[in-house]
């Protein structure tokens, strides 16, 4: 390799990109009219995340080998004049959708580095390269004794552990518990402890080990899965405690998750210290979750009674219940809170509305009696919404407010509604902020936390608090990314970047193991055990220089997807890293239909459908990062006249989009610039937001407050939907350069096509 820089081979080597690069960007005048600009940009390109704050250049197609090889080998050549017309920035008031071509941030293949130099994987490893790669090839191949061999041969401490956590992850079963533990022990920090933690369980319930081993293990930490408090039980049992054997038994029979098969070995070895009402317990709890053959084979165990109620709910469930089924039962099974929480369920989809709401408000709210409080909530939740239609907005307050939501994410969302009924429906602002307040001392994330302190600020506002009220909208304010923080920005003021400064990352030896063994896997090609890791680190490494570290891989590589999910997870720790929550790459570049959505919409769609994953496919057929259903595809490519291939839509990231953003053009002039109706059409279908606009009014119209409307969209994915696009939008335009960036007011009253 000492030759490698030599005048003749770069020579070749240079000949030989061009021939490369021209297959990459192929002249103008060469393409099918049908797919311009369609190809995606070379796999693995080269990426060097922007300042947050800096303005975005437009990336420029070029129009020759050449110009695209100078990308590559040095300075980029200034945009060809017959195309820059093109790629400009939309003056004041120009509809960015009217531009024909845009394309992601500038970053091109380092083809020189990719050609003339070792791979990355060969320089972190160094002499550990060779027995590394056989190493995750052969666990990869399920040869776990054959990569063990290989691992042998792997000295340096980071590579080892790498390669010893891969194999442990795709084979804990071969490793069990002997290898999994030692790892641990030899690792306790490893972000995927939580992980390994559970395997150790799960081995020490299906082999066989010594009772001491067992006890000296749980003696250190209590058991946290099924198959650990079975195996503790287990020996509790053998030593003749049948109290500490029930301690761990019925909890977990009652309110764990397992599969059948455990099920039934928990049953057969410890079905002696469990009783009727821990079978029936159990039963009701998976009617609950709706899981109607399991639950009736629990409650076979509970006896006749228990089992006659359990097929009355499963009637229900399957909504082929009558007044008739339950009148068959006995007059005290009757009062069973299942079997009211069933009569409740069958009303409501009866449109007896009044009639389910008397029910609910006679129902128990004991979490010991009715089970799951989360079901219940979201019954309370669908029937309130639906008094609100009729406008009992009373009666709908007082469901909500008598909740007994079990969760947080659940309970966050109870004392909004109620919150928001007070305020916005009944008047009554003291009301209304006692529910906020409570969403304050209890709220976690981003958008729980934003979304309270601006309604309790507008709670406190409605009340005359004034300088309260302002100091409620500051901390709304903090969090700068969500569509209620940007909200209280816009009351404050405030129409600066909502983009927040990058942490320092950490560098090179300084950084946390598990990140240097993310980035050596990335290296290794290995990108799904990569961003397994790197999940797991982002859940618990310490400090914003660490986390930043670890986005910072995937960012250089350009993995949109991974960027966008440890850029959330640092943000639900409250550590934001924008650029890393919102990546600006991920959509290969495309020549944009006439009368396309612009960029951010774009981005700003794809991150909340897909998550920039190009592959996705949803349960309903929806495809690739723009997620359209194939219908819907079809008939924008007829539309537009570009040619159409269902397999485009996933085997081509850059027709998906292309094809996504001409949808979202068409959605918005069908809605005459309306970002509310387009993106809630695009999410729900145009049906829909019709019968919308008949219930709640025109959010395009002065008379209707369109964050009241937005609310008010009765499907929950739909109003969390627009919500979330609304703020992708926001953040998408300060990321794109944008020269205001307008808070979600002015989105939320758009009325004309001026992005």
């Amino acid at each position: 390799m000492t030759n490698r820089h030599s005048g003749a081979a770069r020579l070749v080597l240079i000949v030989a990109a061009l021939g490369v690069a021209a297959a990459f960007y192929p002249a103008t005048q060469r393409r099918a009219p049908d797919r311009d600009g369609d190809d995606p940009p070379p796999a693995g390109a080269a990426f060097s995340p922007p300042e947050p704050s800096s303005p975005r250049a437009p990336w420029a197609p070029r129009d020759s080998a050449r110009e695209a090889l100078h990308d590559f080998l040095g300075p980029a050549a200034p945009p060809d004049p017959r195309v820059a017309g093109l790629l400009r920035r939309p003056s004041a008031g120009e509809d960015a959708s009217k531009l024909l071509s845009y394309a992601p941030p500038n970053g091109g293949l380092d083809l020189e580095a990719r050609v003339l130099q070792p791979p990355e994987a060969a320089v972190l490893l160094g002499t550990d390269y060779d027995a590394f790669g056989r190493a995750l090839a052969a666990y990869k191949a399920n040869d776990f004794s054959a990569g063990d061999q290989a691992l042998a041969g792997v000295e340096a401490p980071l590579a080892r552990a790498a390669a010893q956590w891969a194999g442990l992850r795709l084979h804990p079963r071969e490793a069990g518990f002997a290898r999994l533990s030692k790892f641990l022990a030899e690792h306790p920090d490893w972000p995927a402890s939580a992980w390994l933690r559970q395997r150790v369980e799960e081995a020490l319930y299906g082999d066989k080990h010594p009772d001491r081993l067992i006890v000296d293990y749980f003696a250190e930490r209590p058991p946290k899965t099924p198959a650990g408090r079975l195996a503790l039980a287990r020996v509790m049992a053998r030593r003749g405690e049948p109290l500490e054997v029930a301690a761990l038994i019925k909890p977990m029979w009652r309110e764990d998750d397992f599969n059948e098969q455990l099920e039934a070995g928990a049953k057969k070895e410890f079905g002696d210290y469990l009783d009727v009402a821990d079978h029936k317990y159990r039963a009701d709890r998976l009617l609950y979750a709706e899981k109607t053959g399991p639950a009736l084979r629990i409650a076979a165990h509970a006896g006749k009674d228990a089992l006659d109620l359990a097929r009355a709910r499963a009637l229900a469930i399957n909504e082929s219940a009558s007044e008739k089924t339950f009148s068959a039962l006995a007059a005290e099974a009757q009062k069973d809170p299942g079997i009211l929480f069933a009569r409740i369920h069958m009303l409501r989809h009866q449109k007896k509305l009044v009639e389910a709401a008397a029910l609910l408000r006679s129902a128990p709210r004991d979490p010991r009696l009715i089970v799951d409080g989360d079901a219940w909530w979201v019954e309370r939740r669908l029937i309130s919404r639906k008094l609100m239609d009729i406008g009992q907005f009373p009666q709908a307050y007082e469901l909500c407010a008598q909740h007994s939501a079990r969760s947080l994410s659940y309970r966050v969302e109870a004392e909004f509604h109620a919150g928001w009924i007070a305020l916005r429906f009944l008047n009554d602002p003291a009301k209304a902020q006692r529910h906020f307040e409570e969403i304050a001392r209890i709220a976690e994330t981003p958008i729980q936390k934003s979304r309270g302190a601006y309604w309790l600020a507008r709670a406190r506002e409605a009340a005359g608090a004034a300088e309260a009220a302002r100091a409620s909208y500051e901390t709304a304010a903090l969090q700068s990314t969500t569509f209620y923080g940007q909200l209280a920005r816009a009351r404050l003021g405030a129409f600066d970047s909502p983009l927040r400064p990058t942490p320092e990352p950490a560098h090179g030896d300084a950084r946390d193991e598990s990140v240097r063994a993310v980035e050596l896997l990335f290296a290794a090609g290995e990108k799904e055990m990569a961003a397994q890791l790197a999940a797991d680190a982002a859940k618990t490494l310490v400090g914003e220089a660490q986390l930043a570290a670890l986005t910072d891989v995937a960012q250089r590589r350009r993995e949109a997807k991974i960027s966008l999910t440890l850029g959330k997870l640092a943000s639900y720790r409250g550590i934001a890293i924008d650029d890393a929550a919102f990546p600006s790459f991920g959509i290969p570049a495309f020549a944009a239909l006439p009368g396309s959505a612009s960029r951010a919409i774009v981005y700003a769609i794809a991150r909340q459908e897909s998550a920039f994953d190009p592959k996705a496919v949803s349960s309903a057929g929806a495809m690739g990062l723009m997620q359209m259903i194939a219908s819907t595809a079809r008939h924008t490519a007829q539309q537009t006249g570009v040619g159409f291939d269902l397999k485009r839509m996933i085997d081509e990231p850059a027709f998906n989009a292309r094809l996504g953003a001409a949808h979202l053009g068409m959605l918005l002039e069908e809605h005459k610039g309306s970002y509310i109706l387009a993106f809630a059409a695009y999410n729900a279908g145009g049906k829909r937001v019709k019968e919308w606009i008949d219930a709640y009014g025109d959010p395009r119209k002065k008379e209707v407050d369109p964050i009241d409307w937005v609310e008010r969209i009765p499907i929950s994915e739909t109003r969390n939907y627009v919500q979330r696009v609304i703020e992708n939008l926001t953040v998408y335009r300060a990321r794109f350069g944008d020269r205001e960036t307008r808070a979600p007011q002015s989105d939320l009253w758009r009325q004309q096509a001026a992005n």
